[in-house]
């Protein structure tokens, strides 16, 4: 397969992602040292998320094949939230495919892996303090709601923008009709654990609401089985620390549920099992999951649609492919993949691949 200079620049950043993942390559051990500083992660956890979620594994292939699904320009540019690091590499490859020219501004709170990623490239992407983008160029941001708003009125006439802004993912349970199988709840349950701990539960990707279609004796086994899991957890990867502002919302969410009897401790986060019907509540980030019982779960699906953007199923097998019609384009990820998709594209496909032209 042929490489033109876009694929080659992709292909060194392929390379770059490849040494950081190395714990015994120099780019990797300066890697594990910098980032424990910068995102106040456990190291346990910073070794599982290089291993687990940064897509060192892509093939040569699969980065060429996704080359021919995006467009050209003869600039792109990226501006990098600073929740989950290791977003940079997919990131900076999608624009780096797109763009003659590739620029890149990192988060203020969150430069280590750009900069990693520009070394180990051998500078496949300029890095800059401002993004400057011309007529026809393509922008790919990342950030809340309100920062992609504030720059949709800078961005000059005639630019494409790619926004990726506030999500969330979400796990479903639905109580089998036949007898439950404790086996298979425990192995969803794990994964799902496995996609809360990762990144202390920061990334758009990351599951805050577990829904539950069934009996209070399934939503309190769903309950029992996440307790235990998230309690081991952190013994095998313990939580890292928490910003001032987390500890605060962490603090607040704890004090209202434990008032009302709902709030039950898991490692140094925890889960609460709602006692009102279907009341879907956000848990902060710091490992926390709010269970809400309901008696029709693709209602409160589609509610939750415009800000999903993975969810995981368990107990009904004919369930995927109604969610997959109903839901459009929410990734549907196996309980523990939610924080590693498939490099296809964005891991937040709710836009897609099309970018949006500023008028």
């Amino acid at each position: 397969m042929s490489v033109d200079a876009r694929g080659e620049r992709a292909l060194r950043l392929l390379l770059a992602a490849q040494q950081i993942a190395n714990a015994d390559s120099t780019l990797g051990q300066k890697a594990r040292r910098l980032l424990q500083t910068e995102t106040g992660l456990s190291p346990r956890s910073i070794e599982l998320a290089l291993d687990y979620c940064l897509e060192h594994q892509a093939s040569r292939a699969t980065v060429l094949q996704l080359q021919k699904r995006l467009p050209t320009c003869e600039a792109s540019h990226v501006l990098l939230a600073g929740n989950v690091f290791v977003a940079a590499f997919r990131a900076i490859l999608l624009a780096t495919l797109e763009g003659e020219t590739c620029y890149v501004r990192a988060s203020s709170r969150a430069r280590v892996m750009t900069e990693l990623l520009h070394e180990g490239s051998g500078g496949a992407f300029e890095l800059v303090s401002e993004l400057k983008p011309n007529p026809g160029d393509h922008v790919w941001a990342y950030g809340s709601d309100g920062t992609l708003d504030k720059l949709r009125a800078e961005l000059p006439r005639g630019v494409f923008l790619y926004a990726h802004g506030h999500g969330m993912s979400a796990a479903a349970f639905v109580e089998p009709k036949q007898t439950l199988d404790e086996d298979a709840l425990w192995e969803a349950v794990s994964g799902l654990t496995t996609d809360t701990v990762l990144f202390d539960q920061r990334g758009c990707l990351s599951p805050r609401l577990v829904l539950i279609q069934g009996g209070r004796a399934f939503a309190e086994k769903v309950a029992e089985f996440l307790q235990q899991a998230l309690s081991d957890a952190e013994e095998q990867v313990p939580r890292g620390s928490l910003s001032s502002s987390e500890q605060a919302e962490a603090r607040h969410y704890e004090t209202i549920f434990r008032y009302i009897g709902a709030f039950r401790r898991a490692g140094l986060g925890g889960i609460t099992l709602d006692p009102i019907l279907e009341r879907r509540f956000v848990p902060p980030s710091g490992r926390y999951l709010h269970l809400t019982r309901t008696t029709e779960l693709l209602p409160q699906l589609e509610q939750l649609g415009p800000y999903l953007t993975s969810i995981s199923l368990f107990g009904d097998e004919l369930l995927e492919g109604i969610v997959r019609s109903q839901l459009g384009r929410a990734r549907i990820a196996r309980f523990g993949d939610m924080q590693r998709p498939p490099l296809d594209g964005p891991v937040d496909l709710r836009p897609g691949l099309k970018p949006e032209p500023l008028c």
